[in-house]
């Protein structure tokens, strides 16, 4: 009987492990070659944590994602609450309502150039950010030059929840 609960504990263990293997870490950077400051976020299956503590200890759930739409978190722990973003092609846009109606545009995405954009139909209104290598650098001017690595990312990152995360910088 010991052996069949300790082979049950094994396989529930097991399957625990395997959402750790999903888990990213997104840090402050500083400077044009980016040296890595303290764990800003965490990025868990299809959550976005704030991080606590140097070494990016999970903190307080922000976001919830699906493969085109950000939604607000309730509560600590991740409960699903009101929109926040939309992702429709390649442009990302701000959420309104209960059923994730796209709203004002945020971010317009050009290969690895993310543009700041305006209004409904998202007109480019200068640099953004530019994305290399889990590296995010600010971006200026029109043209988006690469300037200062904002954030570096420990891990794979999709891209809907590097888009929020880059709409609180």
């Amino acid at each position: 009987m010991n052996i069949r609960a300790l082979l049950i504990a094994l396989f529930v263990l097991s399957g625990s492990s395997a959402a750790w293997a999903q888990r990213a870490i997104v840090r402050f950077a500083y400077g044009p070659f980016g040296n890595p400051g303290d764990a800003a976020y965490i990025v868990e299956n299809d959550r976005i944590y704030q991080a606590c503590g140097p070494f990016g200890e999970r903190g307080t759930c922000l976001w919830l994602f699906t493969e085109d739409k950000v939604f607000h978190s309730a509560d600590a722990f991740g409960a699903k609450g009101a929109s926040a973003f939309v992702l429709e092609g390649t442009s990302f846009h701000r959420a309104e309502g209960a059923f994730a109606n796209k709203g004002t545009c945020l971010f317009t995405v050009e290969a690895n150039k993310v543009f700041r954009s305006e209004g409904p139909f998202c007109h480019k209104s200068g640099g953004g950010f530019v994305l290399e290598k889990g590296m995010v650098f600010r971006a200026e001017g029109p043209f988006a030059n690469k300037s200062d690595v904002a954030l570096l990312a420990d891990g794979e990152i999709p891209m809907i929840a590097l888009l929020a995360i880059l709409s609180a910088q």
